[in-house]
């Protein structure tokens, strides 16, 4: 310990000593470098809180409430022992012991220091007894320290809420929901949903398993994040869907396959022919793999039954014209960011169609919500815009391009291009 720190030390042990009650003294001490708890860190001092200094007994007991007048700490200020405000000096090391000095003689009880050598700034925490107010300890200090800067000492909080921006990227009113009616059934081909998630509350949602006897099940939480971007409840806040109302046919197709996430082919079909079966006209599918003869017929039949398909573009890197996406069959969209700027992993090639928010969008994950990215989040935004539109009447594939195409806002060169194809989709409102 240093001349200055040590004689810093003594002198506040023996100002404090002087302003509390006789009994009182013996719990006041100074901490040794090198002790237990908080003291431990190099160079910081601390001094147990007494009696005096507490308003009574209070200070020793963590249980108690503040009383006789002393001030409750607020949510977002660090507590005594007995509730009350923490006060935080900062000060020029020049000017501490004069600063420390002062409000220690009014009653101030000395917590610990804390050194900011770098800012040649020491920083001392206090507890305030209910005769000192903090205009009161500013005043004290003006003049007299003029360094010195006193104030409660506060804690500071990560930003309400998570950051959600694709709704407004693509169109809607700020705390816009545009419910859309029942009648409307979504597919999707994926993941397991877990329908308890809280996004879902009120929604409704089928659900059928379509692996084959004896197939290893993965998580949900993929699954669930599209479903949520489509449908989830108007009321689950950052969670909401962009078409709260719709059903939902959750058909799971994925499971464990060669130690990786995967659907068979045969469980993608069983599940499409499901939900088609069921009355479903508007298919979600999050995926993508190579370019297959009989998927593409199946796309084709689907097609010719009506069915709207929206197919992630796939996050390889590729030009590769993977499947569904590169189906004419199917409606490819690929993701980017806030800034409408390329998710980097994300296919590219002619048959790219649109772009849709797919970039740190948070999205339904496990019990609560992530921060995702990937095509396969971009796909049911526009999903859930085409879900929309067919509340206002019939919808066909070629349609949802029509309508798509005469909104979307171009990016990148000037046309459609095989990066963003036409452009960023918008909602229209409701």
């Amino acid at each position: 310990m240093t001349f200055f720190r040590f004689f810093l030390a003594f002198a506040t042990l023996c100002l404090t000593l002087a302003t509390i009650p006789q009994e009182a003294r013996a719990a006041v001490a100074v901490a040794a470098p090198g002790c237990a708890g908080t003291c431990g860190l190099p160079g910081l001092v601390e001094v147990q809180q007494g009696a005096g200094g507490r308003g009574g007994d209070a200070g020793n007991n963590p249980r108690k409430k503040p009383s006789g007048g002393l001030r409750r700490a607020a949510g977002d200020e660090v507590a005594t022992a007995d509730g009350s405000p923490e006060y935080v000096l900062l000060v020029n090391r020049a000017q501490a012991a004069g600063a420390v000095q002062a409000l220690v003689t009014s009653g101030a009880t000395l917590l610990r220091e804390r050194p900011l050598p770098q800012f040649g700034q020491q920083m001392y925490f206090f507890s305030f007894p209910r005769t000192l107010t903090l205009a009161q300890g500013r005043a004290l200090l003006a003049g007299r320290t003029p360094s010195a800067v006193l104030d409660l000492h506060k804690i500071y909080f990560r930003s309400a809420g998570p950051r959600v921006y694709h709704a407004l990227m693509v169109g809607d009113a700020p705390g816009q929901s545009c419910r859309v009616g029942r009648s409307i059934r979504v597919g999707v081909i994926d993941g397991a949903v877990n329908a308890g998630h809280p996004a879902f509350g009120g929604v409704r949602i089928v659900r059928q398993s379509f692996l084959r006897e004896g197939a290893r099940r993965t998580g949900a939480s993929h699954g669930t994040a599209v479903s949520g971007l489509i449908a989830g409840s108007s009321g689950a806040g950052p969670l909401a869907g962009l078409a709260p109302g719709v059903q939902v046919y959750a058909a799971e197709a994925f499971g464990l396959e060669k130690s990786s996430d995967g659907g068979r082919l045969e469980a993608v079909a069983a599940g499409l022919d499901w939900v088609v079966g069921s009355g479903v006209r508007l298919v979600n599918m999050s995926f993508a793999g190579a370019s297959n003869q009989v998927f593409a017929k199946l796309l084709g039949l689907a097609q010719n039954k009506g069915v709207v398909i929206v197919a992630a573009a796939g996050n390889d890197r590729s030009g590769a014209p993977v499947y569904p996406a590169a189906s004419p069959s199917t409606i490819a969209v690929t993701a980017v960011d806030a800034g409408g700027r390329l998710y980097g992993r994300a296919n590219y090639g002619k048959h790219i169609e649109f772009a849709a928010p797919g970039v740190d969008l948070y999205v339904a994950w496990g019990n609560g919500g992530s921060y995702r990215s990937g095509t396969s989040f971009a796909a049911p935004v526009v999903t859930a815009i085409l879900a929309r539109r067919a509340s206002r009447g019939g919808l066909s594939l070629n349609g949802a391009r029509a309508y798509l195409r005469s909104t979307a806002k171009d990016l990148g060169p000037g046309g459609r291009d095989s990066h963003y194809g036409y452009g960023l989709v918008q909602s229209g409102g409701c």
